[in-house]
């Protein structure tokens, strides 16, 4: 009775599996985007996120389906969440300038130092599974290398294989941080976008703080810390752009 009851939960498993295609539903939402039914088209991307289904195509066109619909906090959110996952693709750079564009706060970067930008340039050329892949194959170059200058008899090819070996070990080694540093900013949850219109940034982690400055909806935020006050309420320590801090509510944002 119990492999029989198994065996049916295991059909009821593969029926839902198979009931929801999430090629099918990202074309039921295109369909109603190009209708210009964005509600329908945001509803039916989000039940695709709700069920586990995550890609740059659906938080890209999530985002524009936001946009579409004047909800610009929302818009940027998922531009974002696309970007984490390809910091490369040039459309999604485009619409989250252009969303940012409509947001109220306009908030100047801290300049870095020139080899820092340079790093994070390269960085944002490929994915994290880009890297990871790369790093992968050129370390296998790197064993096969070694082994040829083990093996071989002629000195010319043993310096070549060693040589060979060592750049590519070299590659591999900066393509692991590269995935790696992609991959701890998809996870770590540490940056956040406000969606409470306007927003009071205080010098303590209470209602009782001064003020500091004000954010609008859409704006940016690093999370740099969180506390929970006597009263029960999280509070997140937040630094902007401009290297500003301050504390704000954490029911004031949204993290990507």
């Amino acid at each position: 009775m119990k492999k029989l009851l198994l065996f049916f939960g295991f059909i009821a498993i593969l029926c839902n599996v198979w009931a929801v295609d999430p090629r099918t539903q990202i074309n039921d939402a295109q369909n109603y985007y190009s209708k210009g039914n964005y509600d329908k088209a945001i509803e039916t991307y989000q039940s695709i996120l709700n069920a586990g289904y995550v890609s740059v195509e659906v938080y890209y066109n999530l985002g524009n389906a936001y946009f579409k619909a004047h909800n610009i906090k929302s818009a940027i959110l998922n531009y974002e969440k696309a970007k984490l996952l390809d910091p490369s693709d040039d459309d999604i750079e485009y619409n989250l300038q252009l969303a940012r564009s409509y947001t109220v706060d306009k908030i100047e970067s801290m300049n870095e130092v020139f080899f820092i930008t340079w790093i994070k340039a390269l960085r944002n050329t490929m994915s994290a599974n880009k890297w990871g892949l790369l790093s992968i194959i050129t370390f296998i170059i790197t064993l096969g290398a070694f082994l040829f200058y083990l093996l071989s008899k002629r000195m010319s090819l043993r310096k070549l294989g060693f040589i060979l070996g060592v750049v590519c070990f070299v590659f591999s080694v900066i393509s692991f941080s590269m995935g790696y540093q992609l991959h701890k900013a998809l996870t770590s949850k540490d940056t956040a976008i406000i969606f409470t219109a306007t927003v009071t940034v205080k010098s303590t982690p209470a209602e009782s703080g001064n003020n500091l400055f004000v954010l609008h909806e859409g704006s940016k935020v690093e999370i740099l810390n969180e506390m929970r006050d006597l009263s029960k309420v999280d509070w997140c320590e937040i630094r902007i752009a401009d290297g500003n801090k301050g504390w704000i509510k954490k029911a004031d944002l949204e993290t990507i």
